[in-house]
């Protein structure tokens, strides 16, 4: 190769680089005025290296209804000192009942009436937060009988634990765990992109939809395989009816939390 091409690749390369900077760093329209740059921190790099910062030192945990429910769940681990699960590995229905009476998170089907409460499997909320308290190495679980993990009493009351279940929850949980939907991505894939609208629309009461829509404008292709309607509702109920509502980050209006209407609470802006 002579040097006239030498040269000449090496300024096309060098216009390259320059074209591509400007692109990963300019602002779309796709993604709320967002660069290619900072999406692609919101999805591939954790709090903290991205433009989302979560501050639990602000919180004592006792205003986020998933970490009241655990730790009340916690204080009968220790009351109990262990407790042995049902033969389909459920909590008994006694502890069941005694967490779900105390309303850290309330069931749309129980309290309409339509599902009686009568084992864990009636109660999502129950089963999620056993399934995070695994994760977070809060429990073990052992021949069918859980019991608390070694030194998990020394950080109950810091923001190392707080941030553990947050962490837990929005990066490690699969939260298609409770549906039917077919792709297990929607809404988990850029939850901290939900968390920058919710952010950016903070105050104002916003229907779900109008998240939704934002949300599939920057992921168009999870709306090929199925159709927008059926996938929409898949985003809500993942990201809205479950998720946020469990961490206390979002109020509903028409307190029925399926319709209508959100905005962030207080929770979410101090965090």
């Amino acid at each position: 190769m002579n040097e006239n091409n030498k040269d000449f690749i090496f300024n096309l390369n060098k216009e390259l680089q320059i074209y591509m900077d400007k692109y990963n760093n300019t602002g779309i329209d796709s993604f709320e005025g967002l660069s290619p740059s900072i999406m692609h921190g919101l999805l591939y790099n954790n709090w903290g290296n991205n433009i989302i910062s979560i501050n639990p030192n602000k919180l004592g945990g006792n205003d986020i209804p998933i970490i009241m429910q655990i730790k009340y769940f916690i204080k009968e681990l220790i009351q109990l000192n262990e407790i042995k699960l049902t033969k389909t590995g459920n909590l008994p229905p006694s502890i069941v009942k005694d967490i779900y009476k105390n309303k850290f998170i309330s069931d749309r089907m129980i309290e309409s009436g339509i599902t009686k409460l009568t084992k864990e499997t009636d109660v999502n909320n129950i089963t999620f937060m056993k399934i995070i308290c695994i994760m977070a190495g809060i429990i073990k679980k052992r021949k069918n009988t859980i019991t608390l993990t070694k030194n998990i009493l020394k950080v109950i009351d810091t923001a190392q634990f707080i941030e553990k279940i947050l962490h837990t929850i929005f990066y490690e949980y699969n939260w298609a765990y409770f549906d039917l939907y077919e792709n297990e991505k929607i809404g988990k894939l850029g939850n901290n992109y939900t968390l920058y609208l919710l952010n950016k629309y903070r105050d104002n009461w916003k229907s779900m939809d109008f998240y939704a829509k934002l949300y599939f404008k920057a992921f168009p292709e999870f709306l090929k395989s199925e159709g927008s309607d059926f996938t929409k509702e898949c985003f809500i109920y993942r990201t809205f009816n479950q998720i946020l509502r469990y961490c206390g980050f979002i109020d509903f209006e028409k307190k029925e939390f399926n319709d209508g209407k959100i905005k962030t609470t207080e929770i979410f802006k101090n965090i």
